[in-house]
């Protein structure tokens, strides 16, 4: 079995991914600056999707409101995105997070129309975050991660502690809020493993 701390990818290894990154640190940076317009215009907020605003199904992900979250953001996509986007090629790479973030933002907008909850704004990018390190563990499931420098595990239990930690916030903070991540763990979790690898 092959063991790894969590080592960086070179930079600029994927183009894709280097992209993605200066759209997410560029549009959260200038959310801090222009007093909430690249919020209100980016955010998801449910109740003005069904009003036609539908390219808030992608863009949510790409605002990060706070340092560390913007920080973490940035290592997962960098981290695991090069991986997957190395493995599986840039094009596939794009197709099959846009089918992942799309299909979670639609998930999150039914889910608060049902619970009554249109009203919110989401942003940020967890569920992405979560996504990644799924994928990534199903792709590597006997390679070892180090994290933190103290918890090693496989991709496997690495599936399962990020499917737990993610569960135990939705108890905590309600499902409606952590929809958008619980959606995107459930669809990484269960997206056909033979679109994965071919």
């Amino acid at each position: 079995m092959k063991s790894f701390s969590f080592k960086l990818p070179r930079l600029g290894a994927s183009p894709l991914i280097s992209q993605w990154l200066l759209a997410t640190i560029g549009l959260s940076i200038l959310a801090q600056l222009d007093g909430g317009w690249v919020v209100s215009k980016l955010a998801l907020i449910p109740s003005r999707v069904w009003l036609g605003e539908v390219w808030r199904l992608v863009t949510w992900p790409l605002i990060e409101l706070g340092p560390v979250s913007l920080i973490v953001t940035c290592l997962v996509i960098f981290r695991f995105g090069t991986d997957l986007a190395t493995r599986w090629g840039e094009r596939k790479f794009q197709r099959v997070m846009l089918q992942m973030v799309i299909a979670a933002a639609v998930i999150t907008v039914l889910v608060s129309a049902v619970a009554g909850v249109s009203r919110f704004a989401r942003c940020g990018g967890w569920a992405v975050g979560d996504a990644l390190v799924i994928f990534w563990a199903r792709q590597f499931p006997t390679q070892q991660i180090t994290l933190y420098g103290m918890l090693t595990l496989s991709g496997r239990k690495l599936t399962h502690f990020t499917l737990g930690f993610t569960t135990l916030f939705a108890i905590y903070l309600g499902p409606v809020v952590m929809a958008p991540e619980l959606a995107a763990c459930a669809l990484a979790y269960y997206y056909p493993s033979r679109w994965l690898h071919s």
